[in-house]
């Protein structure tokens, strides 16, 4: 009794599906993430739907659930990254190297780089979320707290580095006024015609900036 001839010894070859490489894990949380910002901001957190989200981001509703707890935990993911991103830009741009006489640039490129309408439309419907689950909203505050911190950190740094500039109010003041400024102007946006938030915000930044 002779053995049967291999596949490979008889010239013929086993019909193998080509392998597809796996997403890396962090890939697939990013745009997961991002997917769940853009639903949340469009259709609202409370309407939105994970499955809606896994498709736009390119998934199955399994891959939410591999890499968040739940819906609850998306939802806070989504806010740590759009505030990191807002934190992160500002700290690329606002360097201590940076001269009194640019911060009013720097302050326009940082509105350049995002989409406001967008961003204050997510942040919008966070806040309603919020308000409607109290169970969420101590983390909203956390988060919106630790922009706070951001960009009052910033703001002591930069005036640390020169004390040429006398700001003419405590800078823990101008730090909230700087934030309050963004998320006013780009929520009046619709209201006050040809007014661009980055130059407003950036032409108040300019008038506190002034020589002592």
């Amino acid at each position: 009794m002779t053995d049967a001839p291999t596949p490979e010894l008889s010239g013929q070859h086993e019909d193998r599906a080509p392998s597809v490489p796996r997403t890396p894990r962090a890939e697939v949380r990013e745009r997961l993430l991002a997917a769940g910002a853009r639903v949340f901001a469009e259709q609202g957190v409370h309407e939105a739907r994970l499955d809606e989200i896994a498709a736009a981001a390119g998934f199955s509703k399994g891959a939410v659930y591999s890499n968040f707890a739940s819906k609850e935990d998306l939802v806070a993911q989504v806010m740590q990254r759009a505030t990191n991103t807002v934190l992160h830009s500002l700290q690329e741009l606002v360097g201590t190297d940076v001269t009194p006489d640019r911060i009013g640039d720097v302050v326009r490129a940082a509105f350049d780089r995002h989409d406001q309408a967008a961003q204050f439309a997510l942040l919008s419907e966070l806040r309603g979320y919020a308000m409607r689950h109290p169970e969420f909203l101590p983390e909203f505050v956390r988060q919106r707290r630790h922009l706070q911190d951001g960009v009052r950190d910033l703001v002591h740094t930069w005036f640390g580095a020169h004390p040429e500039v006398d700001p003419g109010m405590p800078l823990d003041v101008f730090a909230v006024l700087l934030i309050a400024a963004n998320t006013g102007m780009v929520f009046d946006a619709p209201a006050v015609d040809g007014t661009d938030p980055g130059e407003a915000v950036a032409a108040l930044v300019e008038a506190v900036v002034r020589p002592r």
